[in-house]
């Protein structure tokens, strides 16, 4: 660096004196006036010794666009004239100067604090810095840095951070016997979130911003163990017009309400009227929201005549912001048919919407449905149709930066290393299995666990044994011991703790529907036991070798250890005359001359990269160009003379 500083001409060099503004001239200038207003440097100049010149400009273009959507938002329907929108403009600017006031001020002098600490060459001020300021600066600057964005309560983003925290909370406390008026403050607090999410959803509808929408769906789930009788028919009435067909189906799915119950939900429902208009948001929304509760109810019947009037309903509407709560009916529907042990009953509806899906160019949908339609194939052991509508649907593809689509990519993964696992196809069986079980989110233990359930079982079939730490990962141990123990029998290669094994934890395997993989493992375990067998002796009677692998006849032994020849898992030969097998020697590799090949080999291309790295960093030759001849010169430079003379004439006539 120096000597680049060095070498470097001072006419070249471009300076251009450090910008500051005093911290109190924020305090008592004006930063907006009228519809205009200054952010970024032109707010607040500071010394760059704090870092955060750029960043708190980001932060400006963010409180500035919340300032202006929080004055510019209006009711649906209300139309704003320019006078009013002046104003409105004029007051978010205002807010925007209200807010950003203190933060730029305390920057800039923390900044030029920092700056003047640092840059102090006095002994006091060395000792001070190198003995007291050092302990505290760091954490303090990483603060000052780190500040979060000062915002209103009534911003939408803090909104919903606050909703979601305090509907967690709720569902996260233990469930105590409590009297009568905390059940009523409890029912009245889960009313009043789901008021809160159906106007998330308006807000989403409205905006055409399908996030808001996919919001209100993870903040409905963190609810649904709160969700009641009374507390749902008080949300239909507020959500769904009165007297409506809609209100009226869906009260008919719920159970009767007890008379505690009735007396909530009319205290309740009091508060606020019910809406005169409902968004086919909002009413696809309480399908999903009824069938749910229906769900965890366990009431089956009704769940699978909620959700094929959802299904119908949901046929005629082609509106972009449905798409996330339709792919959350599509999955409900099928789980309903599946409880119930109808699912072959759906197949051919799911085939239909997966057309529709298609027409309508609805991505998330065509995902969704794409699952469940594997899903199930792959109940019924349909493998081969499984396969064929995989390889014609849709490319799927993985979006990392949407929680939804992972999480249905990641079922993707795993329906197709499940396919690929039948085929016999295991090196990519392994991919999608470890990589399905990679993306899942950590709070989906129970599929992480099967995806590495089969994943176990191939990389087994592979010949590869799995490392312990697959089988000691939080929350696993117990449901993967079937498969700790079924690794350490092919392990050991011992035909019969295998066969124990595979006894003991047969209802495991059955409801794991790997069964018919289990009996693939069993040539494993032979095959192993006889690679330990011809390691340990040179000669050995066939005989024995069907009393070590515990098989029934000395014929089973012949063919399987002349298998194992033919295909080379061990270095031997059968002597079928006097009944025995013969291992051949191991010698010492060392001793001849394989391994200076092999040195040889790896020096030779490593010595052959780098020269090709050499002569690749060279400049080509101008073969393309021709050579210039001496006749072409000798025109080329007459010309050149014949020019010169005649720009000389010209500039002489002017003068």
């Amino acid at each position: 660096m120096k000597s680049v500083v060095e070498k470097t001409e001072l006419d070249s060099i471009a300076s251009s004196p450090l910008r500051y503004r005093r911290p109190w001239e924020l305090l008592w200038g004006n930063i907006s006036k009228g519809n205009v207003c200054v952010a970024g440097d032109a707010l607040h100049p500071m010394t760059p010794d704090l870092g955060q010149g750029g960043c708190s400009a980001l932060e400006d273009g963010v409180v500035l666009a919340r300032c202006l959507a929080e004055a510019l938002s209006k009711p649906a329907g209300e139309e704003i004239n320019e006078g009013e929108e002046h104003k409105r403009i004029e007051m978010g600017l205002k807010i925007f100067a209200q807010r950003r006031r203190w933060r730029s001020f305390d920057l800039i002098t923390t900044a030029y604090m920092v700056g003047f600490l640092q840059q102090s060459s006095g002994m006091i001020m060395n000792f001070l810095r190198e003995k007291f300021f050092s302990r505290f600066f760091p954490g303090m600057l990483l603060r000052k840095a780190g500040a979060a964005l000062v915002s209103s309560k009534s911003s939408s983003y803090f909104r919903e951070s606050k909703i979601l925290r305090k509907m967690t909370q709720d569902v996260e406390m233990k469930e105590q016997p409590v009297p009568c008026n905390s059940v009523t403050s409890s029912s009245s607090s889960t009313l009043h979130h789901l008021k809160e999410i159906a106007s998330l959803i308006e807000t989403g509808a409205y905006d055409r911003e399908a996030r808001r929408i996919l919001r209100a769906i993870r903040l409905t789930m963190a609810l649904r163990r709160k969700l009641k009788v009374s507390v749902l028919s008080s949300f239909l009435s507020f959500a769904l017009a009165p007297g409506s067909e809609v209100l009226t189906r869906l009260s008919s799915y719920l159970p009767k309400e007890d008379e505690q119950e009735m007396e909530i939900d009319t205290a309740t429902s009091a508060a606020q009227p019910p809406a005169k208009h409902s968004l086919p948001e909002l009413e696809i929304y309480c399908y999903l929201l009824v069938l749910i509760f229906l769900i965890d109810q366990k009431k089956y019947d009704e769940a699978k005549a909620c959700s094929s009037a959802s299904i119908a309903r949901l046929k005629n509407l082609n509106r972009r912001t449905l798409d996330v709560l339709a792919s959350r009916l599509y999955f409900y529907y099928s789980l309903c048919y599946e409880l119930t042990g109808n699912l072959a009953e759906v197949r051919s509806n799911l085939l239909a919407l997966h057309r529709i899906a298609t027409l309508r160019h609805d991505e998330l949908g065509q995902e969704t449905l794409l699952n469940l339609l594997l899903r199930n194939y792959l109940h019924y052991n349909l493998y081969d149709q499984a396969e064929k509508l995989r390889s014609k649907a849709p490319r799927f593809e993985a979006h990392s930066n949407q929680q939804a689509r992972n999480g249905t990519f990641c079922r993707y993964l795993f329906y197709l290393g499940k396919i690929r696992t039948i085929q016999l196809e295991y090196t990519d069986a392994k991919e999608c299995l470890l990589q399905a079980a990679r993306k899942a989110p950590v709070a989906a233990l129970g599929f992480r666990v099967q995806c590495n359930k089969w994943a176990i079982i191939v990389r087994l079939l592979l010949g590869e044994i799995p490392e312990r730490t697959v089988f000691m990962q939080k929350g696993m141990e117990k449901a993967l011991r079937p498969y700790f123990e079924l690794t350490n029998a092919v392990f050991i290669g011992d035909l019969e703790l295998f066969r124990s094994v595979a006894e003991k934890f047969s209802s495991t395997f059955s409801s794991d529907r790997a069964n018919n993989l289990i009996v693939r493992l069993r040539h494993n375990v032979i095959r192993t036991g006889l690679r330990n067998i011809s390691i340990s002796y040179s000669r050995i009677s066939l005989a024995d070798v069907a009393k070590k692998l515990r098989l029934d006849s000395v014929a089973d032994a012949e063919s399987i250890v002349a298998k194992a020849i033919r295909d080379g898992a061990i270095d031997a030969t059968l002597d079928h005359s006097n009944q025995c097998m013969l291992s051949k020697e191991t010698g010492d590799i060392y001793s001849t001359t394989e391994p200076q090949t092999a040195f040889n080999s790896r020096i030779a291309f490593c010595l052959n990269m780098h020269n090709e790295a050499v002569r690749a960093l060279r400049f080509p030759p101008n073969s393309h160009k021709e050579k210039e001849s001496a006749e072409k010169r000798r025109e080329r430079q007459q010309q050149e003379q014949e020019l010169a003379k005649h720009i000389a004439e010209e500039d002489d006539d002017e003068f």
